[in-house]
This record gives structure tokens, sequence and C-alpha cells, in this order.
């Protein structure tokens, strides 16, 4: 079974120093830069999110799993080849917020070959779905150079993840903003409960899993508001076998609680992907 675990929060923090080490500038340069980077962040959340975006941005659980030493890992990732084959509006929604959610993870660890190649994934679908959006940003020079510090990239990410639910809520289709936003919170269960071989006996995992009881129900509330839609109801059905392990998710998350939430996440997840 992989180790998915740091052995202690020193290792952690010493990594953190390293990386933040290796940005340019001086010190206090790289701390006004941060500081303006975190505030953008809290600006983009506190003006946007429950407004337009409705559930919490993804780097919100990828930095839970970096901050408990959860290592990366590639191979559970929805291969960014897929996206050549999606060929439905709903396929190609739902896979933009997969890719988003890839993005993210990506992106929080600092894997910079895989930001490239999630954001060119990310740009195709949403140029198929005719999202003006200018997903170039992403793949310009200037966003290189954004890959040496993570809350500047993130803030980029998180704009973007945004103005994309925006445009397909406003002006496309609301039912395609919400099949992005469902694959984006599936997708982060996904990576959350498989990282490792046997997640439940790690605390730090099944913390975040109990934590996402807001973002579930959230979830189900835009999926009931909006299920005349044919997929979309369908969505809302096979989440809602999860509905009695959130209701008593506060009183702990026991084994067969957590592994009907793996078997589900897994089993939707499957029919999204492939």
């Amino acid at each position: 079974m992989k180790q998915i675990f740091t052995k202690n929060l020193a290792i952690a923090i010493a990594s953190s120093a390293l990386i933040l080490a290796s940005c340019h500038g001086n010190k206090s340069d790289k701390q006004t830069a941060s500081t303006a980077d975190s505030t953008n962040i809290k600006e983009i959340s506190q003006n946007v999110k429950g407004v337009v975006y409705p559930l919490p941005t993804p780097f919100e659980m990828t930095r839970m799993l970096n901050n408990i030493g959860a290592t990366y890992v590639r191979g559970i990732l929805n291969p960014v080849d897929k996206s050549e084959k999606y060929f439905t509006e709903k396929a190609k929604a739902l896979n933009l917020g997969i890719y988003g959610a890839d993005l993210a993870y990506a992106a929080t660890y600092e894997q910079k070959q895989d930001v490239k190649l999630y954001s060119q994934s990310l740009k195709k679908l949403a140029d198929d779905l005719g999202v003006n959006i200018d997903y170039s940003k992403l793949l310009s020079d200037e966003y290189k150079e954004k890959l040496n510090n993570k809350d500047t990239l993130s803030n980029v990410i998180t704009s973007t993840f945004y103005d994309t639910y925006k445009v397909l809520d406003q002006k496309s289709n609301p039912n395609l903003a919400i099949m992005m936003a469902s694959g984006m919170w599936i997708e982060l269960m996904y990576i959350a409960t498989h990282i490792s071989e046997n997640t439940y006996h790690y605390p730090g995992i099944v913390k975040i899993i109990t934590d996402q009881k807001a973002s579930y129900s959230k979830l189900m509330d835009l999926l009931k508001e909006h299920n005349s839609n044919a997929d979309i109801k369908d969505l809302e059905s096979k989440l809602l076998i999860l509905k009695p392990v959130f209701d008593k998710i506060d009183s702990g998350l026991h084994e067969k609680d957590y592994n009907l939430i793996l078997s589900t996440i897994q089993s939707v997840r499957k029919t999204l992907v492939s």
C-alpha cells in the first residue's frame, strides 16, 4: 500500500519553506506578493462564491490533501487524451468540471507539466462548448511565470473557473453549468478517496470527507432545483444514496459508511469519464 503521509509536520513545513525560497525576489517582495495574492483569492470568493459558483473552489479540498502530507498520484486522474472522445454537450460539461478538479490538484502539488496538459484539455472542452473565455491565458508565457507562485496560479485558475461557470449559467445553458460543478465535486471526492488503497485508515482523509457535508448538501440542492433535466435527475438519483450517510456524519464516519461514499463516487465517476 502506498504511503501517503509525511512522517511529521516539520517535514511539510520545511518543504513549504524550500518552495518559498525558490521564488524570485527578496523576502519582502515575496511576502507582499503572497499577501496580495491571498487577498485577491479571498475577494473573489467573497464576491462570487454562492452567487456565480455555488460550491467551494476546488483548491479548498486539494489544499487540505496537501496540508496533511498526501502525495501526488497522477494515475488516478482522468487522462488528458480523453478530451478528444467526449462528443455530447453533457459529456463535455461534466468533464470540464472533472478536468478542472484535476488541474487544481496538479497546481496544488506544483506539477507543471500536468498543469499545462490539463489546461490544454480544459481549453478544448470550453471551446467546444462555445465558452467565450480566454483560456489561452492559461497557456501563455506570462502564465508560465505564475507557475512559480502557487497563490497567484490558484488565483488565475479560480477566476477562470468562476468565469466559465458564469458564461454557462447566464449566457449559454444553466444545465451545463450544473453539470460542470457536479463533475468537479465528484472528481475531487474521487481523488480524496483513491490516493491510497485504503484511505479510511488515515484520519486526515476521513476528516476531509467528513467536512464535505456542507458541499454535498449544496450540490444536492443544486441538482434538485434543476432536476427537470433528465441528465441532472440521473445524477441526483445516483448521489442521493449518500444522503443518509451525510445526515449522520456529525456523529462520526464509520468504515461501512465511508466505503459507501467511496464506492458510490467511484461508480458515478466511471460513468462520467468513460
